[in-house]
């Protein structure tokens, strides 16, 4: 007798020991379980084995009969598939085809018109498919998802860390100022992130992160990042440290470009932040790898990027 398969929906209280469980034996050897990245799978699909028959979908009443959780599959109704784990034992079974197929479905009928792999939604585990991940990018691949580029994070240890000699200097000839903002300046700040950067609108309404905001000699806003830590920063705490910390969304406004202004302000956060107690600080989710390490930062992690229309 064949094997069975069943699907159900996700519940992410019930199924967190089995999402452990499932992180464990299929990414646990190069990625050890993010437990604050499990609080951001709630909605998805849960496939278990059944008895007798093939492949097919269940609602939650059939759930209860249902064997073992051996694969889920992770959705974002913003637009993007955060997560799928298959236990090994029962990889090349068709069961994350299946898995993948049916997550698609579910984005189609929850109205997202493109999904992306990895991140795209509210909220993310990782930017795309992790390049440490081999298996998983020709998973996709195979499967008729093309990868049009590569973003990084990097990291740096800022225990003594000493911003590169002269990195203010053009920033500093130009009249700008680099200050922590203050409550009074936020809708202005607002304003600007509106106008010039919308799609990190939704990280700066967060109020979990400090601004930094640069301002030209007019007192205008020529750019801002976030910057938080430690304590709590960031999902990756299980790899890089408990005193670890995140700097993001660093943005310049075009006529601030090429003044030195975003790595004045980046060198700035990282000062702020070892003085906090931050040990290792991660940048995520960027293709601006010179950028980055001219400042002091090292390339961490890689990602390949994939976005595909939803169904219907």
């Amino acid at each position: 007798m064949g094997e069975s398969f069943r699907i159900r929906p996700l519940d992410p209280e019930r199924d967190r020991p089995l999402l452990g469980r499932l992180w464990d034996a299929a990414l646990g050897s190069v990625w050890p379980l993010l437990p604050d990245a499990l609080d951001l799978v709630n909605e998805g699909l849960v496939a278990e084995r059944g008895d007798g028959g093939t492949l097919r979908g269940s609602g939650p009443g059939e759930s209860d009969r249902a064997g073992p959780g051996v694969g889920m599959v992770a959705v974002d109704p913003a637009g993007s598939i955060p997560l799928l784990v298959v236990d090994p034992a029962y990889q090349r079974r068709g069961v994350g085809t299946w898995l993948l197929d049916a997550g698609m479905a579910r984005l189609g009928q929850l109205g997202a018109t493109t999904v992306a792999l990895g991140g795209g939604g509210d909220d993310y585990i990782w930017p795309g498919v992790p390049d440490n991940l081999p298996g998983a990018v020709g998973f996709f691949r195979a499967r008729g998802w093309g990868f049009d580029h590569t973003v990084i994070d990097l990291v740096a240890d800022l225990r003594g860390y000493e911003a590169p000699a002269g990195v203010g200097e053009r920033a500093g000839r130009a009249g700008v100022s680099i200050e922590v903002m203050a409550g009074p300046e936020r809708a202005e700040v607002m304003a600007f992130e509106a106008a010039a950067f919308p799609d990190w609108v939704g990280w700066f309404e967060r109020l979990d992160s400090s601004v930094l905001v640069a301002r030209d000699r007019s007192g205008a806003v020529a750019g801002t990042l976030l910057f938080r830590g430690p304590l709590g920063a960031t999902i990756y705490e299980p790899l890089l440290g408990p005193d670890a910390g995140t700097i993001g969304c660093v943005g310049v406004a075009a006529p601030a470009r090429g003044a030195g202004v975003g790595s004045a302000m980046v060198a700035r956060a990282s000062e702020l932040l070892r003085d906090a107690g931050t040990r290792a600080c991660h940048i995520g989710w960027t293709r601006r790898e010179r950028f980055y390490t001219r400042v002091g930062y090292s390339p961490w992690r890689r990602y390949h990027m994939a976005r595909r229309t939803a169904p219907g």
